[in-house]
């Protein structure tokens, strides 16, 4: 299993309850300082060990 992003937000600030609620999200994973998954979403090695 390979994780992925599948929205881009420039800000924080723009994840709404409405943007939750439309795209059907429960959760969220924010890798705020790509230490999961580099800027051209390169899975890290360190994270194929742990999926």
């Amino acid at each position: 299993m390979k994780l992925y992003p599948k929205l881009y937000l420039n800000n924080v600030k723009e994840i709404t309850i409405d943007l939750l609620k439309k795209n059907k999200i429960k959760g969220l994973i924010l890798d705020i300082d790509n230490t999961l998954i580099d800027f051209d979403k390169v899975l890290l090695n360190r994270m194929r060990t742990m999926v």
